[in-house]
Order: structure tokens, then C-alpha cells, then sequence
């Protein structure tokens, strides 16, 4: 009797073991694919043989509009164009923009914005907008694909990606405006994804405790950092001390707050919490000081860089800055060969950290 129970048990223990072992093999399958397909939708958008540049209301960023909405499409989600005019000049011609938006609905009849503008600037200088903000797009897309298998979740989740936010934020301010009141109250928060990739740190920031410059948009501001602070505890448990940080405190930005310069501001403005994923380093004495404008301390991204005061050797003569967005270094190529394995890494710890999260 005794033989067959431990027999029996020792059945039970050993299928569940092969179970555990099967079910983690899966869910590593499942990431991997994750990262594989974001590989694809990045090279597809800005690589070398890929849309590359995409500025705001030109023929390329229409092109990835529409290869976005196709992408969408083919998860099974509900997809809308939302189109907006474009003037870059008072009495100068008015061209055509879009946002792109899918949705997933959720339990409770609330939804998260997980936003990302698809448009470049600086094409003359040579940048394919790689890290700003082809990689975004393509986590985004990648993740949208992966949660169009998962169950619904209590919140739902609204995918947006933004038209024309190098030219004055144009997309986000145009969907926040279009809001009714009930919609806005739908929204427990927006994740922003900005420049994921290819600088030294990676953080997630809050809006600024001082309220941005609202003009234009819906003026409810609100200073809030629990979305950020949910996300950060998230990282802490999926990646220990190696993920995501808040930047530290500096002249004008308090530790772990941004800017009004991305897609998260109209959010913000209409009083929603925001949580905004960025990769580049505050450490760095830039230009106009610790503004997280400097990504890099790498060599090739300066005309000199005192490495121990983390700033150029002569500000008057310095021409780089150790940027990458907006500059002939934002090109996948050009990266892959001055950050080996980062670009794919810093878009794999976000997509452990967004699905995580999601899920």
C-alpha cells in the first residue's frame, strides 16, 4: 500500500515538474518570439531598407501609418485612423496626419493609453528615427500582438500610435481634444514610449510637479506618479537592481519627472497620470545642463568627452553632445555597430516589463 502511494506521488510530482519545466520553456518561447517580432516591425519601419525617415505629414509617414493599421488589423483588433490637418507655417498649406488606434477592451470599462509616435525628423541630417521612434513603434506593435492572445484584463488597453509629434506634439494633442468628458474619465493613465532605446540608462519618469504649459489642450493638470511608481515596482521584481531607475535630482527636474517635450504632456494636461519610458543618461553635462538631452557617453557620439567630469572637454567647441535622436547616428546600422546587442536588449526589457505588467 505504502509502495503505491509513494509511486503514485512520485507520478504526480514528476508531471508537474515536466509540466513547470514545459509551461517555462513556453513562456521563454513566448518572449523570444516577443523580441523577434519587434526585430521585424523595427527593421521594417527604420531600417536601411526599411520606410526609414518619416516626417510629419509626408508621403513615408502615411506609408507606416498604414503599415501599422495593417499590422493591428491582422491581430483581430478593432483599428481607427483618426486624421488631423498639419500647417507648419501660418497661411502656409495645411497637409494631413493620423493616429493610429486599436483598441482591447478590458472587464471593467476603463482603459490605459499605450501610446508612441511613428513620425522622424531630421532627415537631412541622416537620421532614420531608429531610437526615436522606430523602436518604440515596434515594442508597441510587438506587445499588441502578444496581448491579443492573452484574456481579458480589468482595465483595457488603447493602442495609440501618434502622427506628427516632432512637429509640436500634433497627434496626442489632437486625440486628447477630440475627448469627451466621459471618454477622459475612461482613462486611468497613459504609458508613454519615447526613445526606449540606445541610450545608458533606462527610466521611467512622472510628469513634472510644476504644471506644464497646457495651451492648446484641455488645461486639468495634474502632477500624479503612481502609474510611474506601479511601473517601477514592476521592473524591481522582473529585473531586481538591472532595470528601470528614476533619473536623480537635478536643477529643474526633480528625481523621476520630465518635461512637457513628448507624447505624455496633453495626457498630463488633461489630468491623467503618465508614466514615460526613456533611455538616455541625466548623468551627462549637456548643453543646457543634466536635462537627459545627452544619451551617451560613447566616444564616437562627442568631439571630445571628459569622461570624468561626464561632459565636453570645451563646451564652446563641442558639436555632438553624445545625441543620437535628430542626428545621422540615429540609424540601425550605425548603432548595432557602436552598441552591440543594446538596441535588442533595452527593446526586450521593455517588453518583459510592459507584458508583465499587462498581464
Amino acid at each position: 500500500m505504502r509502495r503505491s502511494l509513494r509511486r503514485a506521488l512520485f507520478v504526480i510530482m514528476s508531471s508537474a515538474l515536466v509540466g513547470g519545466v514545459a509551461q517555462a520553456n513556453d513562456n521563454a518561447s513566448g518572449k523570444g518570439e516577443m523580441l523577434a517580432d519587434a526585430k521585424q516591425y523595427l527593421a521594417k519601419i527604420a531600417g536601411d531598407k526599411g520606410i526609414g525617415p518619416r516626417e510629419a505629414a509626408t508621403a513615408s509617414e502615411t506609408e507606416t501609418a498604414n503599415y501599422i493599421y495593417d499590422v493591428l488589423l491582422s491581430f483581430g483588433y478593432q483599428v481607427e485612423r483618426q486624421e488631423f490637418t498639419v500647417s507648419f507655417k501660418k497661411g502656409a498649406e495645411k497637409k494631413t496626419s493620423q493616429n493610429i488606434i486599436a483598441y482591447k477592451p478590458g472587464r471593467s470599462g476603463k482603459s490605459l493609453v499605450l501610446g508612441a509616435h511613428y513620425d522622424s525628423i531630421n532627415a537631412k541630417a541622416g537620421s532614420h528615427g531608429v531610437i526615436d521612434n522606430g523602436a518604440s513603434v515596434a515594442v508597441m506593435l510587438s506587445l499588441a500582438k502578444h496581448l491579443s492572445t492573452q484574456p481579458k484584463s480589468e482595465d483595457g488597453i488603447v493602442f495609440i500610435a501618434f502622427g506628427a509629434e516632432e512637429v509640436g506634439l500634433r497627434g496626442s494633442r489632437h486625440f486628447v481634444n477630440k475627448l469627451t468628458t466621459e471618454e477622459q474619465q475612461s482613462f486611468v493613465g497613459m504609458i508613454n514610449m519615447d526613445t526606449i532605446v540606445g541610450g545608458d540608462k533606462l527610466y521611467i519618469h512622472s510628469a513634472h510637479n510644476k504644471p506644464y504649459n497646457c495651451q492648446g489642450v484641455p488645461n486639468n493638470y495634474r502632477f500624479d506618479t503612481s502609474l510611474r511608481d506601479e511601473l517601477l515596482k514592476v521592473s524591481k521584481e522582473v529585473f531586481g537592481d538591472d532595470g528601470y531607475q528614476l533619473h536623480p535630482d537635478y536643477a529643474g527636474y526633480p528625481a523621476g519627472e520630465t518635461g512637457n517635450w513628448s507624447d505624455h504632456a496633453p495626457f498630463a494636461c488633461a489630468g491623467m497620470p503618465v508614466a514615460y519610458l526613456e533611455a538616455t543618461n541625466f548623468s551627462i553635462v549637456g548643453k543646457d545642463g543634466n536635462d537627459g538631452y545627452s544619451q551617451s557617453i560613447h566616444p564616437k557620439l562627442w568631439s571630445c568627452i571628459n569622461e570624468e567630469k561626464l561632459s565636453a572637454c570645451d563646451a564652446k567647441s563641442e558639436k555632438k553632445w553624445g545625441q543620437i535622436w535628430h542626428t545621422g547616428a540615429d540609424q540601425l546600422n550605425f548603432l548595432n555597430g557602436l552598441f552591440p546587442e543594446r538596441i535588442n536588449q533595452q527593446m526586450d526589457k521593455s517588453l518583459q516589463l510592459l507584458s508583465a505588467y499587462f498581464e
